[in-house]
């Protein structure tokens, strides 16, 4: 059985290089020694770009949504209702499903703030709704209902409600370091295909749609919240997997179920292109983009993770980025807006460190 804080950890224990999971029980958070130095780092970028939820003005996008094509407003509502049903589920289980494999202060100090960052873009996906709307509550009713995107959800769901009834079981002591193991190194893959494929495949439709200068407080807001997965959300996944398949337990696990990584890769690819069809059916439609380009993004992105992963496939995936409008999205830094003229969202918290405390300075007046 897990403890809560383990009293018997020994300086030796301290001092020597822990596994991220399944090893001594955490005790004394320590930055004294920083074993996984890389995963500390991408712990303090994603404080340094901490923000809130409540930093933009949606009042333009109440009239947008009035005044848009339908087409526009369909596929703007079901991608925001993706995007908040699936960063709400990664916001109530990344660090409470993780937390008794856990064994490495700096991986728990990155997840929980992945986990708070989480919070904040379901937040804002809730803001949206909330301030972009007349009747937010007839919204939410339709967005439940829209079950297209509950299926899209579903591969990861599956892996990450393994992961729930894992953790149970091994912090009750019911389950083998094996089986409890392979359940977090599945769901890392799953996270990781998340972040790296699903939410860019949204951020396609909600950047075109914003291209058109319709939306511009939420393609700023969701600007922010591609800037996170990207950033740091996405590099932590992969740390981790590269640190796991250095060590002969992640190996052994990776050969194990290899077969059911390329499954899970494919179903998730299939899923976006199937989705895609989905959005372009019923007559709605694009300007600048059609469903054949918005699914060769989704194959160039998922590029990324089968090359990572190092799986097999007869997909054709893309090299070069189909859509270049997503480049200046993707990077805030090239679409720097005066404060007066929209909501600022290029800054970083604490970017700039004081380092004169104890420096001396001869000025004469």
């Amino acid at each position: 059985m897990t403890k809560v804080f383990n009293f018997g950890k020994t300086l030796d224990e301290y001092n020597s290089r822990p596994p991220l999971f399944l090893g001594p029980e955490q005790g004394l958070f320590d930055t004294v020694n920083r074993h996984y130095p890389k995963i500390w780092s991408i712990y303090k970028t994603m404080k340094s770009l901490d923000w809130s939820e409540d930093e933009f003005d949606y009042t333009q996008c109440n009239l947008d949504f009035k005044n848009c094509p339908k087409s526009v407003y369909d596929m703007m509502i079901r991608t925001l209702a993706w995007q908040w049903q699936a960063d709400s589920m990664a916001s109530h289980s990344i660090a409470p499903l993780m937390a008794p494999f856990i064994s490495d202060s700096s991986l728990w100090a990155a997840w929980q703030r992945i986990s708070d960052n989480e919070v904040v873009h379901a937040a804002t996906y809730s803001e949206i709704v909330r301030m972009s709307f007349d009747n937010p509550e007839h919204v939410l009713d339709s967005i439940l209902t829209v079950k297209n995107s509950l299926q899209r959800l579903n591969t990861v769901e599956q892996i990450f409600s393994n992961l729930h009834s894992q953790s149970h079981r091994w912090a009750l002591g019911q389950c083998s370091a094996d089986e409890a193991y392979e359940s977090v190194f599945m769901a890392v893959v799953a996270l990781l295909l998340l972040e790296r494929v699903q939410f860019m495949a949204s951020f396609a439709i909600t950047f075109t749609i914003c291209s058109s200068n319709l939306f511009q407080p939420i393609g700023k807001a969701v600007q922010k919240i591609a800037q996170d997965e990207l950033e740091v959300h996405v590099e932590l996944d992969k740390e981790i997997l590269r640190t796991e398949l250095a060590t002969e337990r992640g190996q052994q696990t990776f050969q194990r179920c290899r077969n059911w990584i390329s499954v899970l890769c494919h179903e998730i690819v299939d899923s976006e292109l199937a989705w895609t069809d989905y959005l372009f059916s019923e007559g709605r439609e694009l300007v600048g983009v059609n469903a054949q380009m918005i699914k060769n993004w989704v194959l160039f992105n998922a590029r990324d993770v089968f090359k990572f992963l190092d799986i097999e496939t007869d997909l054709k995936l893309p090299r070069t980025n189909p859509l270049p409008h997503m480049d200046d999205w993707l990077n805030i830094a090239r679409t720097q807006a005066a404060p007066q003229e929209q909501d600022n969202n290029q800054y970083k918290v604490g970017a700039v460190v004081r380092d004169d405390a104890a420096v001396n300075f001869d000025v004469d007046f």
